[in-house]
């Protein structure tokens, strides 16, 4: 029972840390660096899935959007409820039915060109991004569905199964942050030859811990 409360504490710790004014993005346990190498025909085929579900998302064009979720991977959507995030896997994005339902799909009017580059941080401070702009780094990878199945698995009765899809989903996933006023946060992921959206954060900058 001890040692089961110190790892609650210790996951509790862990998430906010992620929101922290004191940690940036390279600081926090949700990032990995990354071996995989992206070559020039990957970096189109990856800046045109990013600027296409970018585009299908702030005008909530839902057909467009799901154009660019494979079936076989599904949408993990990642949000907080209350000190601790969670998600909830679907087959598609509906923008009539936000993930979770009280929390509504933010839009706004994007003028950034997307740019391979080290990730923005949000200050809880002073509660403010340290850069903005529409940003993917291909040197590391973000693993923050494991860091949240990984506790479920202890406490809530995640699966080895798919706690293991979800550690090989993220072997290779990339995080993008499009920062304005408002933000928008999501992961991609290249499989069969192609590039999909597989992870939309709807907590990653969220300050309520």
């Amino acid at each position: 029972m001890r040692n089961s409360l110190i790892f609650i504490c210790c996951y509790v710790v862990l998430m906010a840390s992620c929101t922290s004014s004191n940690n940036k993005n390279e600081d926090t346990k949700d990032t990995i660096k990354s071996t995989t190498v992206i070559f020039p025909e990957d970096t189109r085929g990856i800046s045109e899935v990013i600027t296409r579900f970018a585009r299908a998302y702030l005008t909530q064009d839902q057909e467009k959007a799901n154009a660019l979720i494979h079936p076989d991977l599904g949408l993990y959507i990642i949000y907080r409820p209350g000190v601790a995030d969670t998600y909830q896997k679907v087959d598609s994005i509906d923008f009539n039915r936000p993930v979770p339902e009280y929390f509504p799909y933010t839009t706004f009017e994007n003028d950034y060109v997307l740019t391979f580059e080290k990730l923005p941080a949000f200050d809880c401070g002073e509660e403010k991004w340290d850069k903005l702009g529409f940003f993917c780094d291909t040197t590391s990878q973000a693993h923050q569905l494991t860091t949240i199945a990984t506790f479920d698995q202890e406490f809530n009765g995640v699966r080895d199964t798919d706690l293991a899809v979800i550690k090989q989903l993220e072997s290779d996933t990339f995080r993008i942050i499009l920062t304005k006023d408002e933000h928008l946060i999501f992961h991609v992921k290249k499989y069969m030859n192609q590039w999909y959206v597989v992870v939309l954060d709807r907590a990653y900058a969220g300050c309520d811990a």
